[in-house]
This record gives C-alpha cells, sequence and structure tokens, in this order.
C-alpha cells in the first residue's frame, strides 16, 4: 500500500487546569444545592451564572496571561491538542455552559459579557470536538464584540484567530487562511514584531501553509516562531516543543527524516519534563516519531511505539484514529497484512463521526483502505473508496494540492492494473505535469541536500510511470513519447539545479550575493577540516559539527532564494522528443538509459534498464526493456571488469548490454549516449561483438548527461579559447607507502610542450608544489590536466580514518570518499599528519572539496588517474564521486577513468590526445583518435579503454 504523510492540524485552544475544573464543578454544584436545585427565580439564576463565569474568569485570567493558542501538525490526524495539558477533562466542563446558556435564555447581558460567553462556549464545544457549534458560538461572539465596538480587545483578537483553527480542523483552508491571517496582523499591531503571540500566530500560520502544501513559506514561519520564542527564553516552554514538532512534520514531509527525527525528540524531551510520560502531548508527539520511523525503515521501533499508545488513547478519538492507520501502514510494510483490512475500516469510522466526510483526515482513511483493496486486486472495492478520496481532496484542498495529485496517481494506478490504458494515461499525464510543476515550486529555494531528499520522496513516482509506460505503450505507442519527455526533464535533476544555482549567483551584479556565496564556500571548506575528525574528538573541543553543518545548509538555502534569475529562470520544464529529432541528421541518433525498479502493486527488489532511441525518422522513440537489470548492476557488471583487468577475452558484455540495442541503430554513426546506472562503469566502446570489432571501431559515442543536453551542444557556438592551462602532476608524497609516478612527470612535462608550441600559457605544479592550495587557488583556467593517484573507498565497514577524513562522517557521503593524491599525502594516508583546524591543505583533495574549485568557464579537465570516474551510482543522477565534483565546480567536459591505470599507455594517450585536439580543433575526436592510436600498441582495453570523456 502506498503510505503517504498526511497531516492536519490539531489545536490549542483551551488553558483551563483540571484543578480549576473541578473546582468550578464543586461550586457549581454546592451552588445548586443551596438554591433547591431550582432556576425557577432569577436570584438563584443570578447567583448561578455570577459564580459560573466568576470562575470562568478565574480560568481565563491564566489563559490571558500567555495568550498562546498554537496549531500542532500531527501526522495523519486530525484532533484536539490543550497547551496546558491539563484539558483532558474539558467536556464535564458543557455543565457549565450549559447552565449559562440556560441562563442567556431568560436574561439579557450586554453585549461584552455575551461576546465573552459565546467566544468561551465556542472553546468549550471546539475542545469537544463538536465544531459546528463552536463555529456558530464563534460567529456570536465576533458579531457581540464588533456590535460593542470591542474590536481592540483581547477576546476579539482571541475570537479571530479561534476561527482561524476552527476552519483548518475542518479542512476549510480558504476561510482559515482568511482569518488566520486577520489575526497574525493584529497581534503584530497591537504587541509588536516579536510578541509571543506572534510567534503563535506565525506557528498557527506555517500549520496551515503546510495543510495548503506551502512548504518554503511554512518553513519559514516555523522558523520565525522558534526564534520569537527564543528571544523570550521559552525553550523550555510547551509551545516551543509544539512549534519544533511542527518543523519536524514538515522535514518529514519533504524527505529530512534526519532533522525530522533529531528535532522531534527534542520535542519529546520538553514534554515529558513539563508533564508526564503518559500525558496526552507526549503520545501525540510520540504518534509522530512512530510514523517517522515507519518512513525511515525502523519497523520495530514504530511498532513499539504504537503498541504502548493503544491502551491510552480515546476509542473514539481521531488520535487512536491517526494510530490505526499508521498501524495499518506499518503491519503492511511488515507483511502482517491479515491486521491491514480491519483497522483501516475503524480508522475510517472514527474520522467520520468526529468530522463527517468532507473532511481530508477522513480522505486519507479511505484513500489508504482503497489502495489496500487495490493491493489485493479488490479493483471493484478500490474505485468507489479512491473516487471518494479525490473529491474530498478536490474539495477540500484543491486541484494542485500535493495530496489531490496522490488520489489521481491512486486512481491512475488502478485504472493501469485494470488495464484500461487510455484513461490510466490520461490521469497520468495530469499527475506527471503537476508534479514538474512541484520541482519548480519547491526547489528554487532548497539547499542541495534538501533538494536531494525533497527529490527521493518524489522520483518514485516517476519510477511508478515508467513501469505503467513499459506495458501501456503496447496499447499506445505515444506513452513511449511520455515517458522519454518526463525524463529528459528530470534526468540529472539535483546537478543541473546546483549548476544554475551557482551560475545564476555568479553571473549577477550582486555584490552582497556574490560576497555571501564566497562566504559559504568558506563555511564548506571549515567543514572539510573538521570531517578529519572524529564525533568524541569534536566534543573534546567543543566543537558542534551538526550546527555547523546546519549552518552551512542555511546559508546555501538563502543563497538559492536570493538568486532571482535561478528562482525565476530554472524549471524542470518538459523538452519534447521533437525538438531533439530536429536537431539529428540521418546518421546520428540519441540513446537515452533508464534505470527502472519494478512496480507492479509495490515495488520490488528487481530492476529492468530501458533504452530509448531516438532518431529524425522516428515518429516516437523505439523502446527496448533489457529485463535483466539487476544481473546488469551486479553480475555482468563485476564479469566485465574482471574480464578487462585480468586482459582475458570477453564474449558476453556486448550480448548483455548492447546487442539489444544496436538493430535500432541501423545506418547511423554517431551516437549521443545517455547513460544510467551500471551504464556509468562501464566503457561502451570497449565492448566487442562476438566475431566483429569493438564498437568504438563502428560509431562515434558522446556521453551526456541527459540526452536533452544535445540542445545546448548543437548551438555552442565555437569561439577564441583563452589559452591558458594548468597542469600538475608528479606530486611529492612524503614517505610512506604511496608509490611515486614518475610517469606523470613525463606525462607532464610532455603535455606542457605541446601546449606551449599551440600559444598556450601554462601553469605547472610537480612535486613539492603539486599542492591541495594550489590546485585550489586555480582560476578558471581552458583545461585543467591532473596527473596522480585517486581514490574512492566503496564500502565502510570499519571505523578511524582513512585519507585524512573520519569514517563515521563520510558514511552518507560519498564525496567524502573519493579524492586525489596531493604533494604530503602520505602523512596523511598513513595518520601521521594530526588534522589541522587552521589549513585544508593535508595532501588529499577530496570531491566534497573539489565542488569549491573554481572551474567556471573551464573547458576541459582531464583526471589522469586511477578510478576518477568512480563513485555511487545514483540512478537518474549519474555518478556521486568526483565526476560529479568537477562538474559542479564548472567544467564543461572532462575525461576521467574507470579502472587503474597503465602508467605509459596513459602518457602516451594523454600526447596523443593533445597533439590531435591542437589540430582538430574538437575534443571528442581528438580523443577517439588517440584512443585508436594506442589500440594500434596496445590490443587489451584495458590499455586504451580506462579512460572515458563525458560533457560538451
Amino acid at each position: 500500500m502506498k503510505r503517504t504523510s498526511t497531516v492536519a492540524a490539531i489545536f490549542i485552544i483551551l488553558s483551563w487546569t483540571t484543578p480549576l475544573y473541578a473546582q468550578i464543578l464543586k461550586d457549581l454544584k454546592k451552588a445548586a444545592t443551596d438554591v433547591g436545585k431550582s432556576l425557577n427565580t432569577k436570584e438563584n439564576r443570578d447567583k448561578l451564572f455570577n459564580l459560573a463565569m466568576k470562575d470562568m474568569e478565574r480560568a481565563r485570567a491564566e489563559f490571558d496571561s500567555s495568550d498562546f493558542d498554537y496549531a500542532i501538525l500531527l501526522s495523519d490526524n486530525a484532533a484536539l491538542f490543550d497547551v496546558k495539558e491539563k484539558g483532558e477533562t474539558a467536556a464535564r466542563f458543557t455543565s457549565a455552559v450549559s447552565l449559562t446558556s440556560s441562563y442567556l435564555k431568560n436574561e439579557e447581558l450586554s453585549d461584552a459579557e455575551l461576546a465573552r460567553f459565546h467566544r468561551e462556549a465556542g472553546e468549550v464545544w471546539y475542545a469537544n470536538g463538536k465544531f459546528t457549534l463552536a463555529e456558530k458560538k464563534f460567529i456570536a461572539a465576533k458579531l457581540a464584540y464588533e456590535k460593542a465596538s470591542l474590536k481592540e480587545d483581547i477576546g476579539y483578537l482571541k475570537t479571530i484567530s479561534n476561527q482561524g483553527l476552527l476552519y483548518a480542523t475542518m479542512g476549510r483552508f480558504t476561510q482559515a487562511e482568511e482569518f488566520t491571517v486577520e489575526a497574525l496582523t493584529m497581534r503584530k499591531t497591537k504587541y509588536g514584531d516579536n510578541n509571543t503571540s506572534v510567534a503563535a500566530s506565525l506557528n498557527n500560520y506555517g500549520v496551515l501553509k503546510y495543510n495548503l502544501a506551502r512548504y518554503n513559506e511554512a518553513e519559514n514561519d516555523f522558523e520565525a516562531s522558534l526564534g520569537i520564542m527564543k528571544a523570550n527564553n521559552l525553550q523550555a516552554a510547551m509551545p516551543y516543543a509544539i512549534a519544533l514538532n511542527n518543523q519536524a512534520m514538515l522535514f518529514q514531509a519533504i524527505g529530512r527524516f534526519e532533522e525530522a527525527e533529531k528535532i522531534l525528540k527534542e520535542a519529546i524531551a520538553i514534554a515529558e519534563r513539563l508533564q508526564s510520560s503518559k500525558s496526552r502531548n507526549h503520545l501525540k508527539f510520540l504518534a509522530n516519531l512512530a510514523l517517522l520511523y515507519q518512513q525511515m525503515g525502523k519497523y520495530p521501533e514504530a511498532e513499539t511505539i504504537y503498541l504502548g499508545m493503544e491502551k491510552r488513547l480515546g476509542k473514539n478519538s481521531p488520535d487512536y484514529a491517526a494510530m490505526l492507520n499508521n498501524q495499518a501502514a506499518l503491519y503492511m510494510v511488515m507483511n502482517k497484512e491479515d491486521k491491514v483490512e480491519d483497522l483501516l475500516k475503524r480508522s475510517a469510522a472514527i474520522y467520520k463521526s468526529n468530522f463527517n466526510e468532507e473532511n481530508p483526515a477522513y480522505a486519507k482513511a479511505i484513500s489508504d483502505l482503497g489502495n489496500f483493496y487495490r493491493y489485493k486486486t479488490k479493483y471493484t472495492d478500490a474505485d468507489p473508496l479512491l473516487q471518494k478520496a479525490l473529491a474530498i481532496r478536490e474539495t477540500t484542498l484543491g486541484k494542485n494540492h500535493p495530496l489531490y495529485v496522490q488520489s489521481q496517481e491512486d486512481l491512475a494506478i488502478l485504472y493501469w492494473k485494470r488495464k484500461t490504458w487510455e484513461s490510466a494515461f490520461m490521469m497520468y499525464r495530469d499527475v506527471m505535469d503537476k508534479s514538474l510543476n512541484f520541482i519548480n515550486t519547491y526547489f528554487p529555494p532548497m539547499s542541495e541536500a534538501e533538494k536531494t531528499k525533497y527529490w527521493d520522496i518524489l522520483s518514485p513516482r516517476f519510477q511508478r510511470f515508467y513501469n505503467f509506460a513499459i506495458e501501456g505503450s503496447e496499447d499506445n505507442i505515444h506513452i513511449i513519447e511520455a515517458l522519454y519527455d518526463y525524463q529528459i526533464a528530470t534526468k540529472a535533476l539535483l546537478l543541473n539545479s546546483t549548476n544554475k544555482v551557482k551560475q545564476a549567483i555568479l553571473s549577477s551584479k550582486d555584490a552582497q550575493l556574490i560576497k555571501d556565496y564566497r562566504t559559504w564556500l568558506d563555511q564548506k571548506e571549515t567543514l572539510a577540516r573538521l570531517y578529519a575528525y572524529s564525533k568524541q574528538e569534536l566534543k573534546q573541543q567543543s566543537i558542534n559539527l551538526d550546527s555547523l553543518e546546519r549552518a552551512a545548509n542555511a546559508m546555501e538555502r538563502k543563497l538559492s532564494e536570493r538568486s532571482g534569475d535561478f528562482s525565476s529562470g530554472y524549471s524542470a520544464k518538459k523538452i519534447s522528443v521533437d525538438q531533439i529529432k530536429a536537431l539529428l541528421t540521418d546518421t546520428e541518433a540519441v540513446v537515452e538509459i533508464i534505470r527502472v525498479a519494478r512496480y507492479d502493486q509495490k515495488f520490488e527488489n528487481d530492476a529492468r534498464y530501458l533504452a530509448l532511441v531516438v532518431t529524425k525518422a522516428t515518429e516516437v522513440p523505439k523502446l527496448i526493456v533489457l529485463d535483466n537489470g539487476t544481473q546488469l548492476d551486479t553480475r555482468y557488471a563485476k564479469f566485465y571488469r574482471n574480464a578487462v583487468q585480468q586482459r582475458i577475452a570477453d564474449e558476453y558484455s556486448y550480448d548483455q548490454y548492447w546487442a539489444r540495442i544496436e538493430p535500432e541503430l541501423k545506418g547511423k554513426r554517431l551516437i549521443y549516449i545517455s547513460p544510467d546506472g551500471a551504464y556509468n562503469q562501464i566503457n561502451l566502446n570497449t565492448l566487442k561483438k562476438p566475431g566483429a570489432d569493438y564498437i568504438i571501431n563502428r560509431y562515434d559515442l558522446v556521453i551526456l548527461g541527459n540526452s536533452k543536453d544535445l540542445i545546448a551542444l548543437k548551438s555552442k557556438k565555437a569561439k577564441a579559447p583563452k589559452k591558458n592551462a594548468t597542469l600538475l602532476g608528479f606530486p611529492d608524497y612524503g614517505a610512506g607507502d604511496i608509490a611515486a609516478l614518475p610517469g606523470t612527470k613525463v606525462e607532464i612535462d610532455n603535455i606542457a610542450k605541446v601546449l606551449k608550441t599551440s600559444g598556450y600559457q601554462v601553469t605547472q605544479y610537480t612535486q613539492k608544489t603539486a599542492t591541495e592550495k594550489n590546485l585550489k587557488a586555480i582560476k578558471a583556467p581552458t583545461l585543467v590536466h591532473i596527473a596522480t593517484h585517486g581514490y574512492f573507498l566503496k564500502d565502510i565497514e570499519s571505523s578511524g580514518a582513512a585519507f585524512g577524513i573520519h569514517l563515521e562522517n563520510a558514511n552518507d557521503n560519498p564525496l567524502l570518499r573519493s579524492g586525489l593524491l596531493l604533494t604530503g599525502a602520505s602523512g596523511t594516508v598513513s595518520g601521521k599528519r594530526t588534522p589541522d583546524l587552521d589549513s585544508n591543505d593535508n595532501g588529499i583533495l577530496t570531491a566534497y572539496e573539489a565542488m569549491n574549485l573554481n572551474l567556471e568557464g573551464t573547458d576541459l579537465i582531464v583526471l589522469s588517474a586511477c578510478e576518477t570516474g568512480l563513485g555511487d551510482v545514483k540512478a537518474g543522477e549519474g555518478v556521486y564521486g568526483l565526476q560529479r565534483a568537477f562538474l559542479v565546480a564548472g567544467a564543461d567536459a572532462l575525461i576521467m577513468s574507470l579502472w587503474k591505470v597503465d602508467d605509459a599507455a596513459t602518457q602516451q594517450l594523454m600526447s596523443n590526445f593533445y597533439t590531435s585536439w591542437l589540430k582538430l580543433g574538437n575534443k571528442q575526436k581528438a580523443f577517439k583518435q588517440a584512443q585508436l592510436q594506442l589500440m594500434t600498441k596496445y590490443k587489451d582495453p584495458y590499455y586504451w579503454g580506462a579512460f572515458v570523456m563525458m560533457g560538451m
């Protein structure tokens, strides 16, 4: 079953304490006894009413002093919440309302008295889930305050705020926003921007914006609310915990799970200190943590929390319904499917009884039930539930809300499984177009790390669509066209968006923006130094690495947000296949490779590869499906690598990776190929057809990150290069186990001689000058050539340090696990050199640091080192390692290696390449010619096929 984190607003209204409730009821009972339990005389009615109002005033005095009415986000839930966590017996207070209401039928009050009574009565009904009665009371209170000319009264402000909270709870978000904005404006005007009541309204508006899927705005509001509370020293108060909880739920929704977990645990700790582990506040925060664990794959931890809550929630409360819903989702992923249907039915019934059917929480429950039926192939049962959920979400959320789009996809999948292809395709087209709009809406102000996490949430939808397209294209070939369009709109999305931010900042005329960008780079340099230390070592030096990472991330987010050119110009817009076809000649073709995780009713542990071939003559791309994707990733990739390195004949790799694609390339010579997955780790040129020749002798292959890059490549105008080059090689590693590479000195000297003959200004760094510091100081030369050792740490299972990085910092960051060895590297690699907080010149340039190099305007970077093309392969994004780092740094193209290279062969390859490049003026043709020349001396691909060129 598909899980989507639906979140609804839970609101704090009451703050009467339990002792006050008890005292009020005690006093009312005594008064009733004193008057003979009779309200027949005005004297008795006055006595009882005045006593009730007096006790209500005692309760309200405490409420008014704090002025908090905080909305709280709960995962998949809609219920009520009390700021003091003492309002659990609010239902008993309704007797006071009933008694005073009886009095009002017989007596007249002033408008001010009447307004206050209606407001407080509305809050009582709201606290008890009687939303229709609460709405009537709030409307009556507002009219009474206005009639009494008391719009400046605090009670009027509270009424406006309460209406905003109530309408949000009811899913009436348009009305909710109207009142929420009015309350915020009034509070700022009355109390100033830094008042705690303003923090309350900002929090509430953030919750509302979350429900409206305006995530960027919601994050700003939560941060502002927390900032005000910090300024007022409220970090130990419940409102602060609530705002933290809300921020955590936002992060959860956009995939920032680790941040969410940390913040949520802080909120739980505050709640425990203020109340107890049995309080409703604590339970609600725990419910959120359970769902978060569920999404993080920590299933046992989630189940433990749910089982511990079952007896502590009211059986008919929305809190209990939420828990049932979440338990059902958990049991699906834990393969306890026999328990799911009953849990979902009970959850839906509770929501319906509390809110009626026109509520997002009820829509969520029946949507999950419908998806469960679809998963069990009970399509007739699934259809009406999914249709109903779609209708409710349209009414309450609108057609552009992510949850409405989720309902559309749910139905598209149902139509797909029922083989109603046209209905499925029409629905899916709308879903995918809106998903591109989400990217364009949410990406601009995000940092790269935040974009990555949000894309992790959204990308499975594209993978599901690709699975649909494989099946549906048999009925409608135009589905293949849509498949291609959506693929090139999103492939290498994270890399492209990062580059666009950087380009927009550096090309702007905003001096402050550029200065702040440089400051951010300095922050990343500082982090690079700190990654050499263990967490314990940092703690001993009172250095908070997490805090510094958050600060750098916040700075990056602000830079993105301020980069107006990016925000207005960036988009994951669709480029149609027709635009690509128009650029091709009769002898050219484009091959777009896509790795697709297999999906049936859910994702499976298997993969397929798709090849989409575009030629000038094709109506739609030709689809080739390689069903053995998992084997291509593992068994055959390993065989290919072993065959190359052992110099043995490879009779299998051609058949596996190319034979099924080649028939669609008949008559074509120049092939633009955009690899994905395992195709990033093989050199197609080295594949040999049994009984025939290598691919390099049969085609001209040009590797692109995305086949839509062909547009920029074809439109690129020739211009006279700035003939300047930086060459670095033959570093003095120092005493130790790192083998010297004297061949790299010959390589550098030969290249320098060739370049200088053609008029290049050449800067050479060798031996003592081949330092990290000198490499970081380069300023966008046309050419950069680096000849040294490279490395990539694939799997980290041990602790300690390696290559100058503490491994506990590198586990989740492949950019810290690959790099280049430079002068002085031996001391760092051996551990003899102590990390230096004042310098990053430790002899090792990690990919993380390489991203910050100034290569904007660099035409080509050549990494003449071992395994510089390796890294963590991320489907749809390429290789996370040195390859990605130098592209982010700004290089137009790069040459890199896929395996350990032969020193002598590399020298000759590079010398041949530069000679040909300067003669031909085309680096792609020159690179191929250099490889062909090397083949005449070295027949095995091990020697001539290690290097590949990527880019334009």
